[in-house]
């Protein structure tokens, strides 16, 4: 579909190019003959000469068995297994880990411990200012009372006193 298509003048019809046109001419292989390949079987394409590749059938490869290698032998040396070596230290690591951990939770305790106590200070300092600031500063104070009488048929009477 990324081909154009050629010039048509208007009011020609345009052609699908999907779909395949039966009576057009038949698209010839571009060298040699058709062979399909239910005629020849299946074809291996082995290295050829000259560094290309080339098609060879299958039956007429060569079918020898190649026999399968044992596994290799391990090599005996003195001392403690690789695998042991590494599981001791996954041990080890961990162990320490755990250590470290302890030590770093009892470091972050002991921190939090000295900031609520001074939090706590604080808090009761400033308790004790605001309860000893007060009233000492030898200002006015006036003491207001409202008396309110209630008497018969909803009548009310409010007297009010400073002092």
């Amino acid at each position: 579909m990324n081909a154009p298509l050629p010039y048509r003048p208007p009011g020609e019809p345009v052609p699908d190019p999907l779909t395949l046109d039966p009576y057009g001419p038949v698209q010839q292989p571009l060298s040699g003959a058709v062979e399909l390949s239910a005629e020849r079987g299946p074809v291996v394409y082995v290295p050829g000469a000259h560094g290309g590749f080339v098609a060879v059938r299958r039956e007429d490869l060569p079918t020898i068995h190649t026999p399968i290698p044992g596994p290799a032998p391990v090599p005996v040396s003195p001392g403690v297994d690789p695998h042991a070596q590494r599981v001791a230290a996954k041990g080890v690591f961990a162990a320490g880990a755990g250590v470290g951990a302890y030590f770093a939770a009892g470091a972050v305790a002991i921190a939090l411990d000295s900031l609520v106590q001074v939090l706590i200070a604080a808090g009761v300092a400033a308790g004790v200012a605001i309860a000893t600031s007060g009233r000492r500063g030898g200002g006015d104070t006036y003491i207001t009372h409202h008396h309110v009488a209630n008497r018969w048929f909803g009548r009310s009477h409010t007297t009010i006193r400073n002092r």
